[in-house]
C-alpha cells in the first residue's frame, strides 16, 4: 500500500513540477517579448553608453528583431550627447543610438522642458530622436501602460 501511495504522490508531484516549469518558461518568454523602459539615473554619457551596449547585446541574443523597442526618455545632462555641437566628441555613441533606433531596438525621446531650460532647438538634435513634453510624465505613462524596467 505504501508503494502505491508513493507512486501516486510521485506522479502528482512530477505533473505539478512540469506545470510550474511550463509556467515559468511562459513568463520568461513574455518578459523577453514585453515592452521595456530603460531609465537613466546618473544622467551621464557613460551611463547612456552602458545602456545602449546592454540593449545591443539584448537584441543580439534574440532570434528576430524585437517587436517593441526599448523606450529611453532623456531629461538630464545626458541629452547633451545628441546636440549637433557635441557630435564630434560623442560620434560613436550617437551613431550607435541611430543604428539601434533604425533597427527598432531603442526608441529615444528627449524632454521638451529640458530642451527649453537649456535653450536647445529641435534642429540641434538628430532627426531619429523624438521629443515629449515632459520626460518624467512620459516615463510614468509608459510604466502605467505596462512597460517593465530594462
Amino acid at each position: 500500500m505504501w508503494l502505491a501511495v508513493s507512486k501516486t504522490l510521485q506522479s502528482a508531484l512530477s505533473k505539478n513540477l512540469l506545470i510550474v516549469a511550463i509556467s515559468l518558461f511562459s513568463l520568461v518568454g513574455q518578459a523577453q517579448d514585453g515592452q521595456f523602459l530603460a531609465q537613466i539615473h546618473a544622467h551621464s554619457p557613460q551611463e547612456l553608453a552602458s545602456l545602449l551596449n546592454k540593449a545591443e547585446k539584448w537584441a543580439a541574443n534574440k532570434n528576430s528583431y524585437p517587436e517593441h523597442p526599448i523606450a529611453i526618455v532623456l531629461h538630464g545632462t545626458e541629452a547633451n550627447v545628441f546636440l549637433k555641437k557635441n557630435y564630434k566628441e560623442y560620434k560613436e555613441l550617437v551613431d550607435q543610438a541611430a543604428k539601434l533606433d533604425a533597427f527598432k531596438i531603442v526608441d529615444i525621446k528627449i524632454c521638451e522642458r529640458w530642451m527649453g531650460f537649456n535653450n536647445v532647438k529641435r534642429n540641434q538634435l538628430p532627426p531619429f530622436l523624438d521629443t515629449v513634453p515632459f520626460g518624467p510624465a512620459e516615463e510614468t505613462r509608459l510604466i502605467k501602460a505596462g512597460y517593465q524596467s530594462f
